[in-house]
């Protein structure tokens, strides 16, 4: 039995929209069960974000507690950390300028004649440490109200230049003392107006000197030098840090050399005895002169290296402790130095307290409790 032309298109039409029917309904399906699912993370969000809000307020007697716990902790460590860098401050007695003049000029010679390359000392006969003002032949008498600043800046300058002798330096060309600028008076008015507004800050209050410097230094030298400053007992800030070589090691070998060729040729062209054996006496005079230029090689070793010149700006901080207590012998001696020293002789840090027992930090009062008991 066959079927008509008529029927094949109806059941051809039948079954398409069968297929449209099924796949409409498949996506109504779909649609309905994201929005379901969409509807369930709405509801959860919404609940979680009720129960945050509906929690009780914060911060707690928990959290408060923590706090309070913390901050004196770090109170704590700062005052061990600035107890720890204010290890060498001093605490200079009051002087009359005539008196402060005086010992201005005895220091001055005195570090003046620290050993150097300079005739043999550290600087110039005329070299006076930035304090030309006050020394030489139009010096002037400082004023009473800078006499502090200047002793400050003196007991600074003489513990650098020392240190710097000790070093190995060759020879200092310039130290000048920078001055801080002076505040400006509408900036002086508003501080003061803030201030009065504020709480003022307790304690003293930091003060940073800072300086200047020029000299000549072989590599090892500057090493030793920078090395000190780090592991000084005052706080001494390097701040800027730049180098230039005095003279080229090669270059000069390489002048010599030639200088010595020409005068060979010289010598070879003239064909007379005297000259020659004149030549070579100054080449052998000239080599017992600088011994180290025959014996060191090319490669420059850092203690016999051709030395550099060095510029530099040094911080100097004061915390304002008065940490150097007046010894029976007159000198002054850091008042925490025996606490501060280890074995070894290196300064203990803030951060290494002495251990208990058990390994554990032993806290700023375990030593006060042990002896009570």
């Amino acid at each position: 039995m066959s079927l008509s032309k008529k029927q094949t298109v109806s059941m051809v039409s039948i079954a398409v929209f069968v297929l449209a029917a099924g796949a409409l309904g498949w996506f109504l399906y779909d649609a309905i069960t994201g929005r379901e699912e969409q509807e369930e993370e709405l509801a959860q969000q919404t609940a979680s974000f009720q129960r945050f809000n509906d929690a009780p307020v914060f911060p707690s007697l928990k959290t408060i507690a923590e706090a309070k716990t913390n901050q004196a902790a770090l109170a704590a460590w700062r005052d061990a950390a600035r107890s720890f860098a204010a290890r060498g401050d001093r605490k200079l007695a009051e002087e009359t300028p005539p008196i402060f003049k005086q010992r201005l000029a005895d220091t001055v010679r005195k570090m003046r004649s620290l050993p150097g390359s300079a005739g043999g000392k550290i600087a110039g006969p005329a070299f006076q440490f930035g304090f030309e003002v006050y020394l030489g032949e139009g010096g002037v008498l400082p004023d009473v109200k800078d006499v502090p600043r200047l002793a400050s800046q003196l007991d600074v300058i003489k513990h650098v230049v020392v240190t710097l002798a000790r070093a190995g330096v060759l020879e200092i060309k310039e130290l000048r003392r920078v001055e801080a600028p002076p505040p400006d008076e509408g900036q002086t008015k508003g501080g003061k107006k803030k201030a009065k507004k504020g709480k003022e800050p307790e304690g003293p209050r930091p003060v940073s000197l800072d300086f200047g410097l020029v000299f000549t230094a072989r590599p090892a030298a500057v090493v030793d030098a920078l090395n000190k400053f780090s592991n000084d007992s005052r706080f001494i800030v390097v701040k800027n840090f730049a180098f230039k070589m005095v003279e080229d090691d090669i270059v000069s070998r390489m002048d010599a050399a030639d200088q010595a060729k020409a005068a060979a040729a010289t010598a070879a062209a003239s064909g007379g005895r005297r000259r020659r054996r004149a030549a070579a006496a100054a080449e052998a005079a000239a080599a017992a002169e600088n011994p180290e230029t025959n014996a060191n090689g090319l490669v420059a070793d850092p203690e016999f290296g051709s030395p550099i010149q060095v510029e530099m700006t040094l911080s100097a901080w004061d915390f304002g402790t008065g940490g150097a207590a007046e010894s029976p012998s007159g000198k002054a001696q850091p008042s925490d130095a025996p606490q501060n020293r280890a074995a070894d002789g290196r300064a203990r840090s803030p951060s290494a307290p002495p251990s208990a027992a058990d390994g554990r930090a032993r806290s700023p009062s375990a030593p006060q409790k042990e002896a009570k008991k």
